[in-house]
């Protein structure tokens, strides 16, 4: 991306605009990195140990891969592993040239049939409930249907190399990665004209949306795919950011060092009591949604004393506490119904700490400490819990969301927890 001008696209790229435009928006024009999960680490090896597998026939597959071995063809120097979709001529739409690779291509049928297998590798938690439907495979308007599409649009583009073709096959094989070690095979057999017109007719207007919203000066003016979208795969990342409006288009540098963030004082907003909804959490431009996330025992939160806590003893007891004086934490949900101070996001506060503690390691960010700093090899963690235990936030309600994509914000919640009097979690 160079001044709002897609440069080069991806699969991934078209499958996290199709979910929500807001979201590419944040992370491929804003650039606000993502943490990595335990769930892509387990896919990272998995496919590693599939490419070598499938490139030199040696047998290094783990417990989840090796699950599968007896739906994979045979180990051998005609099939193409890891093919990349830039090469002569590349994948394009718009105009705009893709890159990323496919899994493994089999054309040994090809020659006979007309037959191509195209082939994604998938690691999933439970194969039963998350593996898609070979219906989907062939309409580039679902999520896995758009890879699908995309890995056939290329094969297609490559006449000299796939001569005769007039049939794909494309398949995701899916591997369990929890409870009983499990492999499943579901394909699609579509005829080449169906792939070709999909991409044509769906993919194509697609990129040219993606173009238009590259240009957006800020990421409100990018619209948002508000309700499952939001919770889908661990919640999304940038969750905090779209529902809190801050959406500026600003580098974490650029944020972390902003002077005139530096003297703003942390406020809980001043709002009236009793409000039976939370319209501030929301975007001037969102819709009435269904709250991402609710949990039950919200509404009589406030009627009933928090449960006991280890730690130094509170001087006023919290079922006598006035309301207003007592701090109250939303983690990873909305409250639909709450008799007290309308939240406000964690983000800010966050956001403050995490600048002092930078600031005193000598760092731009914690997170990527050098080995030469006090906070390197992970004690920023410590660091950054001390400092959260001296400096609480003012009491008042506060919404701490996207917690499980932020290492910042997952030890922020830990060291605050055991110093608020009411502590609400979201259930998944």
């Amino acid at each position: 991306m160079i001044a709002g001008v897609i440069q080069r696209l991806s699969v991934s790229q078209l499958k996290r605009h199709k979910l929500c435009p807001r979201a590419w928006f944040f992370q491929k024009v804003m650039r606000i990195p993502e943490p990595s999960t335990g769930a892509q680490q387990v896919g990272t090896e998995g496919h590693a140990q599939l490419e070598h597998f499938l490139s030199t026939g040696e047998d290094v597959l783990g417990t989840f891969a090796k699950a599968g071995a007896h739906l994979l063809p045979t180990p051998g120097p005609d099939l193409l592993v890891e093919q990349p979709l830039n090469g002569e001529p590349p994948l394009t739409a718009g105009g705009i040239p893709f890159t990323g690779f496919i899994d493994l291509v089999d054309a040994r049928r090809l020659a006979s049939d007309g037959v191509l297998r195209i082939t994604d590798h998938k690691f999933t938690s439970n194969v039963a409930t998350n593996a898609a439907s070979a219906e989907q495979f062939a309409d580039a308007d679902t999520e896995p249907g758009l890879q699908m599409v995309g890995y056939g649009a290329w094969a297609l583009s490559q006449v000299e190399r796939f001569p005769g073709l007039r049939t794909l096959e494309l398949e995701h094989l899916y591997y369990q990665t929890r409870g009983q070690r499990l492999a499943a095979s579901v394909v699609a057999t579509v005829p080449a004209e169906h792939v070709e017109r999909e991409w044509q007719t769906k993919v194509e207007p697609q990129v040219e949306a993606m173009k238009e919203h590259a240009q957006a000066a800020r990421a409100s003016d990018v619209p948002a795919n508000y309700g499952p979208a939001c919770g889908k795969y661990g919640g999304c990342p940038f969750m905090a950011k779209c529902l809190t409006g801050e959406n500026k288009t600003m580098s974490l540098r650029d944020k972390l060092l902003n002077k005139a963030s530096e003297s703003a004082p942390i406020t809980v907003a001043a709002v009236e009591r009793n409000a039976p909804e939370l319209p501030a959490v929301l975007p001037p431009d969102a819709p009435t949604p269904t709250p991402v996330q609710t949990a039950p025992e919200v509404a009589q939160a406030t009627e009933q004393p928090a449960p006991k806590r280890r730690g130094r003893p509170r001087k006023v007891a919290e079922s006598e506490q006035p309301k207003g004086e007592m701090r109250v934490l939303f983690v990873d949900c909305i409250p639909t119904a709450f008799d007290g101070p309308k939240p406000e996001s964690l983000t800010s506060y966050v956001d403050t700490m995490h600048r002092k503690v930078a600031e005193a390691g000598g760092v731009d960010d914690v997170r990527f400490a050098g080995s030469d700093s006090a906070l390197g090899f992970g004690k920023w963690r410590g660091a950054l819990a001390m400092a959260v235990r001296a400096e609480l936030p003012p009491p008042g309600a506060y919404l701490a969301l996207g917690v499980t994509q932020s290492e910042l914000m997952q030890v922020v919640v830990e060291a605050l927890e055991p110093a608020f009097d009411i502590v609400v979690r979201g259930v998944r």
